[in-house]
């Protein structure tokens, strides 16, 4: 008896000691069941209205996962399975209002933009990283002028070569203006 009673006492002992060190698998599962269910009366649903596989696949679709996917992580024995529990009126609720969350939480807006531009005008090393950022400036308020200039494109079986040996008449033909286009009008 005084050996079980040794062997009890360092197998205690042994746990006590290793028992800090351990944490308690369930304590991050418990947490985002509870974190999910501080939003469910934002959500319109009940408490419970929603099963810890219907919240985790809820949690993972909002993630960016696909339902296959997310499914496999929730623990779904098939894909088709998983698709049948994303369909349900709740699950469809619930993942509408984190879709809605994440639209309200991304808003970038032009004076962030703006805002990122100055700092990387001001980071800049070289004077061409300046001129580019003032040039992204420049387009994100609006501020360049579209190009006016006339552009023709001709389709010929030409090369730069036999374009150059043309006379200017044959061109001005080619471009499909006669040679009067290129006489000054007096108003």
């Amino acid at each position: 008896m005084g050996l079980l009673l040794l062997c009890t006492s360092i197998m205690t002992k042994s746990f006590m000691e290793l028992a800090p060190q351990q944490e308690s698998p369930s304590t991050d599962i418990v947490s985002e069941h509870t974190e999910f269910q501080s939003h469910m009366p934002y959500m319109g649903l009940s408490l419970n209205a929603l099963t810890v596989q219907q919240e985790k696949l809820v949690t993972l679709i909002a993630s960016g996962m696909t339902i296959a996917a997310a499914g496999r992580g929730a623990g779904y024995a098939s894909a088709q399975s998983a698709r049948e529990a994303s369909l349900r009126p709740a699950v469809q609720q619930a993942l509408q209002y984190f879709r809605e969350q994440m639209r309200e939480e991304v808003k970038f807006e032009r004076q962030n933009a703006h805002l990122m531009y100055m700092d990387a005008y001001q980071a800049s090393a070289t004077a061409t990283e300046m001129k580019n950022t003032v040039d992204s400036l420049v387009k994100l308020h609006g501020l360049s002028q579209p190009d006016t200039a006339v552009q023709v494109n001709v389709n010929m079986n030409a090369t730069s070569k036999q374009l150059e040996r043309l006379s200017d008449e044959e061109l001005l033909e080619i471009a499909g203006k006669n040679t009067a286009y290129l006489e000054p009008k007096s108003d």
